[in-house]
């Protein structure tokens, strides 16, 4: 394969591309740390979306969107993955008893509850959380999305107050 892959042209030679992964990469990145995805889960996702980005770039009408949605659903597939095997895990160490060494947990630091919490969103409210903490309007987010605007303004309510009642909960 020569240096500019399978693709027939180097990144820098894509008109905008260059200036589009420089802006947009660290804001999905940032996202998807929001949904709950640890850094490394995220860098992994957006990778992999910029990667097949850049092999359409030329037919790509709405880079920003298509670029999270495929993020998005990256870490979705792997997020399911890993939770399915945590699950077999679990099983497997039940079965097999308490370790020895085991000793009991300390209390969750405040970051790590909210990142429960958040982890604990349905996947469709934690992407609209995500997006108007980093300023998107619902207008904006419901282009993305491609939904309507009413059912990000509904989904962000329910986000809210799942996440204020969580708290509220967590406090007592």
């Amino acid at each position: 394969m020569s240096r500019q892959g399978d693709h027939g042209a180097a990144p820098a030679e894509l008109p905008g591309f260059a200036a589009f992964f420089t802006a947009e990469y660290p804001r999905v990145v940032h996202n998807l740390m929001r949904v709950g995805a640890t850094y490394e889960e995220a860098e992994d996702a957006t990778q992999d979306a910029m990667h097949k980005l850049l092999l359409r770039w030329a037919d790509c009408e709405k880079p920003a969107g298509w670029v999270w949605k495929v993020a998005w659903h990256a870490y979705c597939k792997k997020a399911e993955h890993n939770r399915r095997r945590l699950v077999l895990e679990s099983r497997s160490a039940h079965l097999a008893g308490p370790h020895p060494a085991a000793r009991p947990r300390a209390e969750p630091d405040e970051r790590k509850r909210v990142l429960e919490i958040l982890r604990g969103l349905p996947p469709r409210q934690g992407q609209v959380l995500a997006l108007h903490l980093d300023g998107y309007s619902a207008q904006e987010m419901a282009s993305l999305l491609g939904v309507k605007a009413s059912t990000v303004r509904s989904n962000l309510r329910h986000a809210i107050a799942t996440l204020r009642s969580s708290l509220e909960n967590y406090e007592k």
